[in-house]
């Protein structure tokens, strides 16, 4: 894919590795300016010299901790004061633990850094992508919105059961409901809101939980797994590709649109969930 980007300013969560980072290099290429967020000061300016001298052009990193939602706020308003627009958002960032463990808000860490985030940092910065005559909001999600059902809002921050791939999964079925509310809500304003499932990828997701389960099947599928360029296709396409640029709201795998299952369709679900977000996060829509 070769798309002129230049004059375009993209913002990406989780950048210094993976598909964030294979995203990165793409973009920056195709001309974009990037700026990136990234909790790791030294891969921050790493990768910070890596963009710049492969293209000679401005690249900004803004050093914050997702897991807090201060944080994520703060890192938006120090977008802000860049005084730059805003015309592509990748929303990248994601874990999964193989234990329960709890943010400096009190917040389940999976749900908070998958989703709360995401719902944070677009929400702080949609403003800005209005005044700059729009464009496209990417979301990574994944297939894995499979392993539930539906939201299991009685029980939203896992503390009465607690089983990796579950929470995992419902934090990307909240990726996905997100998606789907803020592509409605938006959808006169020039921006498009998309979301996709990267495919298994070698990214190192899960390798933070030492001896565990998780660990142990994230490596008895690495073999099979894509290679980190290969898993970046579909946030690049989404991000750059003149054939998606009137697409909103939809799910793509393989750089094209996937059919939905269960609650990922529920429009009560996904209002509920919107409701609940801002709650938390103390963040709307104006």
């Amino acid at each position: 894919m070769n798309e002129n980007l230049e004059n375009k300013v993209c913002l990406i969560t989780g950048a210094t590795n993976g598909i964030g980072l294979e995203a990165a290099k793409s973009l920056n290429k195709m001309g974009a300016e990037i700026v990136f967020i990234a909790r790791n000061k030294e891969k921050a300016e790493k990768l910070q010299q890596e963009l710049m001298s492969e293209t000679g052009r401005e690249v900004t990193a803004i050093i914050a901790d997702l897991s807090s939602l201060s944080e994520v706020k703060k890192a938006a308003d120090q977008f802000l004061s860049l005084g730059k627009p805003l015309h592509i958002l990748l929303n990248n960032a994601g874990i999964m633990n193989r234990e329960r463990a709890e943010t400096v808000d009190g917040l389940e860490e999976v749900f908070s850094v998958n989703h709360l985030a995401y719902f944070t940092l677009t929400l702080s910065l949609i403003e800005k992508m209005i005044e700059s005559g729009g464009k496209r909001i990417v979301n990574v999600a994944s297939m894995g919105y499979r392993f539930v059902k539906e939201m299991n809002f009685e029980d939203l921050q896992s503390k009465e059961d607690y089983k990796p791939f579950k929470v995992y999964g419902q934090s990307k079925l909240a990726n996905i409901l997100f998606t789907r509310s803020l592509a409605s809500k938006v959808k006169n304003n020039n921006i498009t809101v998309n979301c996709l499932h990267p495919g298994y990828v070698d990214t190192g997701i899960g390798q933070n939980n030492k001896g565990s389960f998780v660990k142990f099947l994230m490596n008895l599928g690495r073999p099979f797994a894509k290679k980190t360029d290969k898993g970046a296709e579909t946030s690049i396409y989404l991000c750059a590709s003149p054939e998606v640029e009137d697409v909103t709201g939809e799910y793509f795998v393989d750089c094209k649109i996937e059919k939905l299952l269960g609650a990922a369709k529920s429009e009560e679900q996904a209002e509920k969930l919107w409701s609940v977000s801002s709650e938390l996060t103390g963040v709307d829509l104006n």
